[in-house]
């Protein structure tokens, strides 16, 4: 697999998760660290319990949740910058 489909991958499960919990989600830090650790878990999981074919499935959702969290982070840093100064 190419570094571009890993990306079309990670893009697609980013439209996969604003489609089942909206595109607006606007989480704290420990909100989206929370579900990044729940992810990681899932990921431990697949290792542990020696589900290979899912194990990269897992990956791809933790990278997605990184993705979100910033474009989360991105789109209120506006609203930060505001409230200090």
């Amino acid at each position: 697999m190419s570094k571009q489909d890993i990306w079309l991958r990670i893009l697609k499960e980013r439209q996969r998760q604003d489609t089942k919990f909206g595109s607006q989600r606007k989480l704290t830090q420990q909100e989206w660290l929370t579900i990044l650790v729940e992810e990681v878990g899932e990921v431990a999981e697949s290792i542990l319990e020696g589900d290979i074919p899912n194990y990269p499935v897992e990956l791809i959702q933790v990278a997605a949740v990184c993705v979100a969290a910033i474009e989360c982070w991105e789109s209120n840093k506006v609203v930060r910058d505001e409230e200090a100064g």
